[in-house]
């Protein structure tokens, strides 16, 4: 992209998370830019990593779930369960000290603190191991979550404000939005092949 504001990498890395995330599953586009990211230099544990971001994304469906449970027990008159265990969180204590736990993950963390804690354990390194650098970890997540297949406006939200406090401009998050709105190109990449497929089946009678 001409006058792009991001690393080439970076670029590479988060038209590489839309196209991995499980909202998406893109296998061409995967392939396509991993192999990018490998020709800018990118290493093996930095597309573990963005790879990662794209698995965890899966806590979405409680967050957005889960609250929405909890009000309509309350509108049949059902009581929630109680907290099932009193075990340590360190990983939630450490993402609440670093104001980045999620309030749409409360109700979940009351019910079930043990899941949680092992779900958010599964990518709390990715912050934590210095792999990638944080603010290329957030504009990825902002990818993510503002993917056409996706469409998370709380984590949007969540990880524009993080950006921004890490010393993001507009024109970075701009740009990151823009590639993600290109990710609707794909459906010609997709679809295209299989119509003249079939056009060409029917002048054969097939």
């Amino acid at each position: 992209m001409e006058n792009s504001t991001l690393d080439p990498k970076l670029a590479a890395f988060v038209r590489l998370k839309i196209d991995v995330s499980a909202t998406h599953m893109y296998a061409p586009g995967v392939r396509r830019h991993i192999k990018t990211a490998i020709e800018l230099g990118a290493t093996r544990e930095e597309l573990l990593e963005v790879i990662k971001l794209s698995a965890v994304i899966g806590i979405h469906a409680c967050a957005t779930g889960v609250p929405i449970l909890a009000q309509e027990l309350v509108h049949a008159g059902r009581q929630s369960a109680p907290p099932e265990s009193v075990h340590p969180t360190p990983v939630c204590d450490a993402l609440r000290a670093q104001n980045q736990f999620n309030p749409l993950w409360e109700t979940l963390y009351n019910w079930d603190r043990d899941w949680l804690e092992k779900f958010l354990a599964m990518g709390a390194g990715i912050w934590r191991d210095n792999i990638l650098p944080p603010l290329w970890i957030e504009l990825l997540c902002i990818a993510g979550d503002a993917a056409l297949t996706h469409m998370y406006s709380p984590g949007t939200r969540r990880h524009i404000a993080t950006a921004l406090a890490l010393g993001a401009d507009r024109a970075q998050i701009d740009e990151v939005l823009r590639i993600v709105a290109e990710q609707g190109q794909e459906s010609y990449e997709f679809a295209l092949p299989i119509l003249e497929q079939e056009l060409r089946n029917q002048a054969v009678g097939v």
